[in-house]
This record gives structure tokens, sequence and C-alpha cells, in this order.
């Protein structure tokens, strides 16, 4: 990449990250997940506040309803599931919609995604929050110039970093291109990273705190009934 590619990014990057302290006031959020799984089971932290249901799963958990009947207060829904994410938001659930994006695609297939997402977020306006979503390895530049395009496109809403997706480290570097939430295996206490432990993305509540500060905003932790807390 040359020198003018980088201001570019880096160009885009400033203004996604002024959107991000205006839409949000400064502020930056963290909360923890746990996800339903196809079985009905649950992974992840038992007291996390977001419980997770991804719409790929809603078939073998029997539904949105059943998943709603199970626990699960999060929809985690493709970009092209209009309806599903007005059902969710029916049955007082947040939405959020994962935004697929791929090293090496073309910048028209990108443009073509955001503004369907744009389209799609003017329709559903109680949408809460975009996920952007690799579609195999998630590269530095690549997703952070795409979480910037992401918040140009959505300015009034949520980007939100899956930390189990593109892990810590570039969790924190896409809130400075634009992201204002941290979403994922957020606990009070966490395993040293050995062993079995080497790949965990987890974090603890005091790190996700000092990423979201050291990145420039306030952080706000999502606690339950949708009640958020500056620290």
């Amino acid at each position: 990449m040359n020198a003018e590619n980088d201001a570019d990014i880096f160009g885009l990057g400033r203004a996604a990250l002024a959107a991000s302290h205006s839409a949000f006031a400064g502020k930056a959020f963290f909360v923890g997940s746990r996800l339903l799984q196809p079985d009905s089971t649950w992974l992840g932290p038992s007291d996390a506040v977001a419980a997770i249901v991804e719409e790929d799963d809603l078939v073998k958990v029997g539904g949105l309803s059943a998943a709603r009947y199970a626990g699960a207060n999060t929809l985690l829904c493709q970009l092209t599931s209009g309806g599903l994410a007005r059902e969710a938001i029916g049955l007082g659930m947040r939405c959020l919609v994962r935004v697929p994006y791929a090293a090496g695609e073309s910048p028209s297939l990108r443009s073509q995604r955001l503004e369907q997402l744009a389209a799609l977020l003017r329709q559903i306006s109680s949408i809460d929050g975009i996920v952007p979503t690799p579609t195999g390895e998630a590269l530095g530049l690549d997703t952070v110039q795409f979480v910037a395009a992401c918040r140009l496109a959505s300015v009034a809403f949520h980007v939100v970093v899956d930390l189990e997706r593109l892990g810590h480290k570039l969790g924190q570097l896409c809130l400075s291109f634009g992201a204002d939430e941290l979403l994922g295996s957020i606990v009070n206490q966490r395993a040293l990273r050995l062993g079995a432990h080497a790949s965990s993305n987890a974090i603890t509540r005091d790190e996700a705190v000092l990423l979201v500060r050291a990145a420039g905003f306030v952080p706000c932790e999502r606690l339950a009934e949708g009640r958020v807390q500056a620290l």
C-alpha cells in the first residue's frame, strides 16, 4: 500500500472517529455476551448482559420466539433480513445487523453493500447497531477501512466490534476508526492466555475500560434492562 492510499485510509478514519464522537457525545460502550447454541444451551458467562442468538441458528432452536423464551435478548441478523429484524424488535429484543466484508473484494461491491445497509436503516430506524463481519481472515487495514465506511454510512447507529471475530487488539484499533462498542466475552476475571487459553479473545471488564479510554472515549458499560453506566 502506497503513501497516498495510507493517507486516504487515515483521513477516512479521522472523519469516522469525529462522526462517532459526535453521535455519542464522546462515549463508547462495552457489553459482555453469551451465545445461544443450536442445541439450546448457552456458550459464555451466565451473567453476561447480552444474550445473543444468531440468525443462522434460529431454525435449530425453534425460531425467534423460542429463542426469546430461552432468554435471548439480542438478535444478530443478516443484512437481507429486514423482516426478521422487525420481528425481533417487536419481541423487545435488541437487533444488530451483520455487514459482511472480504479482503480483496471490489470497491463497487462494498459500495453496493453499504447502500443496501443505508436503505435498511432508513426503513427500520429502531435497529440498534451494525456489526462489520469478516468473511475469512480479518486483515488490519482492510478491517479498519470498512469499519470507518460503515460509520460514515450509518452515523446515528452503533458500530459494534465483535471481539470473538476480530480480537481485542484489532477491536481497539477499530474504535479509532468509527466503532463505538465492544461486544464479546467480557468477564470479571479471565485465564491467562497460555496453553488451551492462548487463542482466547476474552477480556476483563477492567481491560475493556482501558481499551475504550485509550481510544479517547468515556467508557460506558451496558447493564441489564437497557441501563448504561459511565465508568
